[in-house]
């Protein structure tokens, strides 16, 4: 330790310095002495002594900000402790129960919180709704299937600060660096340290195989790619070649490394505060966007539009926790949990025998749920045990989604009946959303579209993601197999697209949270609070968290006029753009500030309507996830044989943990209401769709009124409607046969589609062990076609079956079509208005047929 930098840092701050501050001291100062030569044209030109009290003195103030964050981190960690143990003392039986409605969405509305999930999608979809023209650039616009190549270099030239003489990269490059500030700013509002760095563009992405792949040509490509301006000496004289391959080996070891080196022995891991997440040195510096682009395409894996719209997720995610947990939820989540499980294992203590041990047991399950649940939350999951395998499970799932779901579009039309019941619980107009649903799907209506995504509405699909369809994550992407597991995805949300799934979603997702924010709008200028309220209003907004602090808040927000799908439309961007000085009484009765204040109202409001319209437009949350995922490793055998029997089941999971838990929740006779309305209208959906899908097929319509196999004339398709609304229609073939309509057991149906295929395989081998080889090219066939992306498309699905397939399997099968008949009519009592093997239709479909007739 130089004793002369302990000296002027002394001299600088006026105190003696403490043993932890004189810890690293001279690290400090030829940091500051390196930065200071950055940005001082004179650095050079001073003495080494007038250099030593410039960079004490700014260490002396580095050390002054750092004592008083940490007094602020103090202030919050006890306010976040007070309030979680307020809030878990509302459950005084179960104070675990506290923690877990404080992490994730209780459809019951018993919560009187806002999760931190909810608060994480909200931040997340309303800092994107102020992206779009990034996303624009970046995605192309013709449908979201081609990228805009030239777009994303003009983007990343214009975040470098470089003129790519596109008006419109520059509107998107000034929406990111804005969003990207105004989250830093509020992370670091709730205790969070990211300083801003003039130069800082844009993130990085490094693949951790790919860069420890060659040490040598890392380091030699980014001292061509550097800006040399960045990496300088303390005297001031840029750094040399050797200098700078000397910085960059330590770079690319933490990179290679995933940062082991930094670990210390003995030091437990996984301790670090979430506060200070983003403000390690970021001390790789390109000189310019051609640099940038160079560096992602030969060591990052992710494209632009996953670079952007990630910062925007992780840093959500980040204020959402430190706001609700204090700058180190990890460790208060720990200390809470230890006190929950204690608390409620005390009580179980005094249960004698058996009882009491299976109380300590339900306790210790809970726990872990709870454990699970905070990593699904807090996005703490550990990386995949093996990359490869996590991979190449990630790849074959896209792929079902990409070759299984293209006629899912149809089975979607049950949507209606959660979206009406969902409006009706909230007292929304329910023809209003029907309305509103038209409109925001008409093709010719983009400005209504345009209204919605810039509220926060029916983002997902708009940035591709797969999230209802159990496809949500690519694990690593590294190497050949991650970036196969990439385009598998890729391929999956363009068959999706193309199906027009993506867009059904979302517009439903928009009208519903267009006319819900348009109730709101309305109540929040006929009510002066909560209490003034309807009794029913007050309640069910109350236990989604609102606070009359956030009522007062949306009440001096002025509603937007969304011509025609609501003329009193209360968004996150009303509320922002209420004046501070309207607030400033507000603020000062509650000791806090007025942006704070509309941080919080912007949050609860976009949480309560995203939440709401999850329930209308089912999608799975982090409940769900851990329920499937919970307490297995990615990337080993049993994680991906897990997740893949989950696949296609996660919808149908979260339509019973919701909507069960909702109707339950209701008082008296609300129960029996709420879960029979549920029941009518998904099962009547379900009816449709069901006959729908047989048409496309080119099949007739099911016999509605068939009593075969259970003898009550109806029953039979009723209760296939009903699975079929309830997603898992899929099983109600079982009811007409012991087999699907494609020929899978019950059993291989149960374990989702790698226990089909493996079953379809078996059927291969057994149809060639025992001489029937007439099947195996018909099955073969049909086996292939269920692995090729687009071939399920709703409407391509008669054409391609009876123009190609079919084609094939009589081909290599002769007999196989005729058997397909025979076996349709024997099991099913259906007939063909397409029949197999013809080229074209005899005949239009026999809706008759849904009655018995021909």
């Amino acid at each position: 330790m130089r004793p002369e930098c302990i000296q002027a840092v002394t001299q600088a701050i006026g105190r003696t310095l403490t043993q932890p501050e004189i810890k690293g001291i001279e690290d400090r100062v030829r940091r500051n002495m390196r930065q200071l030569a950055q940005t001082d044209a004179t650095w050079q030109s001073k003495t080494a002594a007038d250099r030593l009290n410039e960079a004490a003195a700014k260490s002396a103030q580095d050390l002054v900000a750092e004592a008083n964050l940490k007094k602020k981190r103090v202030a919050l960690t006890i306010m976040a402790h007070d309030r979680i143990k307020s809030y878990m003392a509302r459950f005084p039986d179960q104070p675990l129960e506290g923690l877990d409605r404080l992490l994730a969405f209780s459809s019951d509305g018993k919560s009187g919180i806002q999760s931190i999930e909810s608060a994480t999608r909200a931040i997340r979809d309303d800092a994107l709704s102020r992206m779009l023209d990034v996303i624009d650039q970046t995605k192309g616009k013709f449908l979201g299937l081609l990228q805009d190549q030239q777009g994303n270099l003009a983007l990343v030239r214009e975040l470098h600060g470089q003129d790519s003489g596109s008006a419109a990269a520059k509107a998107a490059a000034k929406s990111f660096s804005d969003i990207a500030e105004q989250l830093r700013q509020r992370f670091n509002r709730a205790g969070g340290d990211v300083g801003l760095l003039d130069d800082w563009a844009m993130p990085r992405d490094h693949s951790q195989v790919k860069v420890a792949q060659n040490r040598a040509k890392w380091v030699n490509d980014h001292i061509q790619w550097a800006n040399r301006s960045k990496y300088m000496n303390e005297d001031g004289s840029p750094m040399n070649d050797v200098q700078l391959a000397d910085f960059l080996g330590h770079a690319w070891q933490t990179l290679a490394t995933g940062g082991l080196n930094k670990l210390q022995p003995g030091a437990v891991a996984g301790n670090g505060m979430r506060a200070n997440r983003g403000s390690e040195s970021r001390q790789i510096h390109y000189k310019d966007a051609e640099s940038f682009i160079a560096a992602q395409q030969a060591y990052g894996d992710k494209n632009l539009l996953e670079l952007l719209i990630g910062h925007v997720d992780r840093a959500a995610r980040d204020i959402a926790l430190v706001e609700a947990l204090g700058p180190n939820p990890n460790h208060q989540m720990r200390y809470w949990l230890e006190e929950g499980q204690k608390q409620q294992a005390d009580k179980a203590l005094a249960i004698p025998g058996k009882k009491g041990e299976k109380a300590r047991g339900a306790v210790e399950k809970q726990r872990k749920h709870i454990e699970s649940l905070y990593e699904e939350v807090a996005g703490t999951r550990e990386p995949p045990v093996s990359a490869a395998l996590a991979n190449g499970f990630d790849t074959y799932r896209a792929l079902n989604v990409a070759s299984r779901l293209g006629s899912a579009v149809i089975t979607s039309i049950t949507d209606q009946g959660t979206l009406g019941l969902t409006a009706s619980m909230n007292g929304m107009p329910v023809m209003q959303v029907f309305a509103n649903e038209l409109r925001m799907l008409n093709p010719a209506n983009a400005a209504d579209r345009r209204l919605a995504q810039r509220a926060g509405l029916g983002l997902n699909q708009l940035i591709g993601s797969l999230n209802r369809y159990g496809a949500d994550g690519l694990g690593t992407n590294e190497a050949i197999a991650g970036r196969v597991a990439k385009f598998s995805q890729t391929t999956a949300s363009k068959v999706l697209q193309a199906s027009g799934m993506n867009a059904l979603t979302a517009g439903t997702q928009r009208a519903f949270g267009a006319t819900m924010m348009d109730t709101l709008g309305d109540m929040s200028r006929r009510h002066q609070s909560l209490a003034a309220m309807d009794a029913a209003d007050s309640k069910r907004l109350i236990g989604q968290g609102v606070t009359e602090t956030d009522w007062s808040v949306w009440r001096l927000a002025q509603p937007e006029d969304w011509r025609g799908a609501g003329d009193t439309v209360l968004t996150a961007g009303s509320i922002y753009r209420i004046k501070d000085a309207d607030l400033v009484p507000l603020a000062k009765q509650l000791k806090t500030t007025p942006q704070r204040l509309k941080d919080q109202a912007a949050t609860k409001l976009l949480g309560t309507v995203l939440d709401e319209t999850n329930m209308a437009i089912i999608e799975p949350g982090a409940r769900e996830k851990a329920l499937m995922h919970g307490g297995v490793e990615r990337g080993t055998w049993k994680g991906e044989l897990v997740r893949s029997f989950w696949q296609f089941k996660s919808f149908s999971i979260a339509m019973m943990m919701r909507h069960a838990r909702r109707g339950m929740a209701q008082e008296g006779w609300g129960k029996a209401g709420y879960l029979a309305a549920l029941t009518a209208t998904t099962t009547v959906l379900g009816g449709m769709a069901i006959q729908l899908g047989e048409i496309v097929m080119g099949r007739d319509p099911k016999d509605i009124t068939s009593d075969k196999t259970l003898g009550v004339p109806g029953l039979q398709f009723g209760l296939a409607a009903f699975l079929k609304g309830g997603s898992l229609g899929l099983y109600g073939d079982f009811l007409f046969s012991n087999t699907t309509q494609g020929g899978r057991s019950f059993v291989a149906s149960l374990g989702g589609p790698i226990a089909s295929d493996i079953d379809a395989l078996s059927q291969l081998k057994g149809n060639a062990a025992e001489g029937d080889g007439d099947k195996v090219g018909g099955n073969l066939v049909a086996f292939a076609k269920s692995h090729i992306p687009g071939a399920n498309l709703w409407y391509t699905k008669a054409a391609t079956d009876h123009l190609i397939f079919n084609q094939l399997q009589e081909y290599f099968s002769p007999g196989y079509l005729r058997r397909m008949k025979q076996r349709a009519r024997k099991e099913f009592g259906q007939s063909f208005w397409w029949e197999p093997g013809d080229t074209s239709p005899d005949r239009a479909p026999s809706f008759g047929a849904a009655v018995g007739g021909r």
